[in-house]
């Protein structure tokens, strides 16, 4: 079954060869990620990880055929409606498509008992499905006000003093717009990501992981609005070159690094909860 299922793989890779290059090449420049490719990786690692479970039992499903005929489905669609989608939303239809299919591929090769087994790491994958710019705009937009609203709490409750306009601040010799660029998209991409695999791995129960997933939400406002005020507070009152500097540039990683310390406590307190159960 190894050799059938590797020679389907090989055969989707060939056909939709055109696709996932410029998947990969998208993703250079894309607002959701840079590094999608990493995705596949993590879930070969996983299905690695649990290779003797998962290759214990394993059997032809023919059911599986339906599922990758569906794949095969999506693929073509993405061929046949190119005049009616923009490139960018028929090779996301594309993506999908090739994702679905090696799922079920993998279905019919390896059987349920296999499948159970890399649910997870299968559904994982599509997460390097771009996000259609139909929603991914949208996102960004919201990001953005929702950050503007943190950062108007957190002046009010330092008082400094402010005029606001929708998405621009107004303090005194400094004016500060909340750009897409600041919505924090691929952090937030990121850090979904890594929730994601946190709750797979380290809690039980459904309800713990989605309250864990779901905190990305406001964790993520929480840390664009501290960052945009660090910046602006230190611009103000230390050095009139932090706006332009590393730490505006560079320094996202900081500010990362607070909100994944706040999903790792959440996680702690969720871990504990399981165990006085």
């Amino acid at each position: 079954m190894h050799v059938a299922f590797l020679c389907i793989c090989l055969l989707i890779a060939a056909i939709g060869w055109n696709s996932l290059r410029a998947w990969l090449e998208s993703g250079q420049n894309s607002e959701q990620s840079s590094s999608l490719w990493i995705i596949p990786l993590i879930s070969i690692s996983l299905i690695y990880e649990r290779r003797l479970l998962v290759f214990a039992n394993t059997r032809f499903l023919p059911g599986g055929l339906v599922l990758a005929a569906a794949g095969a489905g999506i693929f073509a669609a993405s061929f046949s409606l190119h005049d009616h989608l923009a490139r960018a939303d028929a090779n996301i239809l594309a993506i999908l498509g090739i994702i679905v299919c090696l799922d079920g591929a993998f279905l019919a090769c390896y059987g349920k008992d296999a499948w159970r087994e890399v649910r997870f790491p299968l559904g994982f994958l599509l997460f390097a499905v771009p996000i259609p710019p139909i929603i991914l705009e949208p996102l960004v937009h919201w990001l953005q006000r929702g950050s503007a609203t943190v950062v108007s709490l957190l002046f009010t409750l330092l008082n400094v003093p402010y005029l606001r306009d929708g998405l621009r601040f107004y303090l005194s010799g400094l004016n500060i717009e909340i750009a897409p660029e600041c919505s924090g998209i691929r952090s937030s991409f990121a850090l979904l990501v890594l929730v994601v695999l946190l709750s797979h791995f380290a809690l039980h129960s459904t309800w713990r992981r989605l309250i864990l997933i779901l905190a990305v939400v406001p964790l993520v406002l929480v840390k664009n609005g501290i960052r945009i005020v660090t910046l602006a507070l230190l611009t103000i009152y230390v050095d009139s070159s932090v706006i332009s500097g590393p730490l505006h540039h560079h320094g996202g990683f900081l500010f990362f690094g607070f909100v994944l310390a706040a999903e790792g406590l959440l996680c702690w307190l969720l871990q504990r909860s399981e165990i006085s159960i």
